[in-house]
């Protein structure tokens, strides 16, 4: 009984691995033509505890306008070493240009 439940819990932490590298792929694929401009971090939010896990509230320029917007980051790869004035690169979602993601 032991070793279903062990064997069910590792089978389901590789799912959930596989998973998340399936929506990567996705993400990088899809945004490959993405226009990419300068964001510059506003605002660092801490959504998580144990580890910290931040969602960073970013301005940038695009098409002639400001936008200030919450900067998606997959897996957190980026905005966890943040702070506020710091820059990074953003994709913007072409068909909504107040949707960026952080290009890593």
């Amino acid at each position: 009984m032991l070793n279903v439940a062990i064997f069910i819990i590792l089978f389901l932490s590789a799912l959930v691995a596989v998973g998340g590298a399936v929506q990567r792929y996705r993400y990088k694929k899809n945004s490959k033509a993405w226009p990419v401009v300068e964001a510059t971090v506003v605002g660092c939010n801490l959504v998580g505890s144990d580890p910290p896990d931040y969602v960073l509230e970013v301005r940038y320029e695009f098409n002639g306008r400001i936008f200030t917007s919450i900067a998606r980051d997959h897996f957190h790869l980026s905005s966890d070493t943040k702070k506020v004035g710091d820059k990074l690169s953003v994709k913007i979602e072409p068909s909504r240009n107040s949707v960026c993601y952080i290009d890593n």
